[in-house]
């Protein structure tokens, strides 16, 4: 996941949202000759790591993640390649986590990291957190199954695992390793909807946002300008597009 810092311009738009978590982040000196001590220490430590990498409820992404659920109303949601990225939570009340990195189990299953997120969701119904400790190449649920899908910054994911999104769903998607663009050219997805900074909304009307993933020729973009994203940096490319965002938000109009 990128670590880019928030845009001076960040504003939640959930007006009662507390300050970051911080008490069960302490850990009571008292305890130091008690048994559990250890483990509370660990517990502490886990959802520190995860506040200091994600800045809690300053996380930019959140007002992504709110607009998110404002539009697709999602309820089952898919996150490959998630990192401890745990703030998909607060905002969507079941998510599935997949990461090959085996040091990330112990903050998915910490209870003062799952307090945390219970504490400051935005939404009534139960938490319900699911990590798989694998490479999201692999089979890992059932096809068809999720309302959204999230791709922050982990490669194409799209390609293996676009099949887990229902018809009709979502795929919520950065273009930071041109995972966007991958999936611009699919024709089982169409773009519905582009993220903008300025507002911490989502652009929904194709005038609006039209212009993304088109060249200044005004040239729809192709399949060897996607490849030669992955090839070469920006400064260097044979095309330039008239408009970029962060995030996009694409719907499953077929399978494919």
């Amino acid at each position: 996941m990128p670590k880019t810092k928030r845009s001076k311009r960040y504003k939640t738009t959930q007006t009662n949202v507390k300050k970051p978590y911080e008490k069960s982040v302490k850990v009571n000196a008292s305890s130091a000759g008690n048994s559990n001590s250890g483990a509370k220490k660990k517990s502490a430590a886990n959802l520190k790591w995860f506040l200091k990498v994600y800045k809690g409820l300053d996380d930019w992404h959140i007002p992504i993640f709110q607009a998110t659920q404002q539009y697709t109303k999602a309820k089952h949601v898919l996150y490959p390649g998630c990192d401890k990225h745990l703030t998909a939570s607060l905002c969507f009340p079941l998510v599935v986590y997949v990461d090959v990195n085996k040091k990330l189990k112990p903050v998915f299953n910490d209870d003062s990291v799952l307090e945390w997120v219970k504490e400051n969701k935005m939404y009534s119904e139960e938490t319900k957190i699911k990590f798989l400790c694998q490479n999201f190449d692999s089979g890992f649920e059932k096809l068809a199954s999720f309302d959204l899908m999230i791709s922050a910054c982990a490669g194409i994911v799209s390609k293996p695992c676009s099949k887990y999104i229902k018809p009709g769903g979502y795929f919520l998607v950065s273009d930071a390793h041109f995972d966007a663009r991958t999936t611009f050219l699919r024709p089982d997805f169409e773009l519905v909807a582009v993220y903008d900074n300025e507002t911490s909304q989502f652009l929904t009307n194709k005038a609006e946002f039209a212009g993304h993933f088109h060249t200044l020729e005004g040239k729809p973009l192709n399949s060897k300008q996607v490849e030669e994203s992955l090839q070469k940096p920006k400064a260097r490319r044979s095309f330039k597009l008239q408009k970029e965002a962060m995030f996009y938000l694409f719907r499953k109009v077929k399978e494919a």
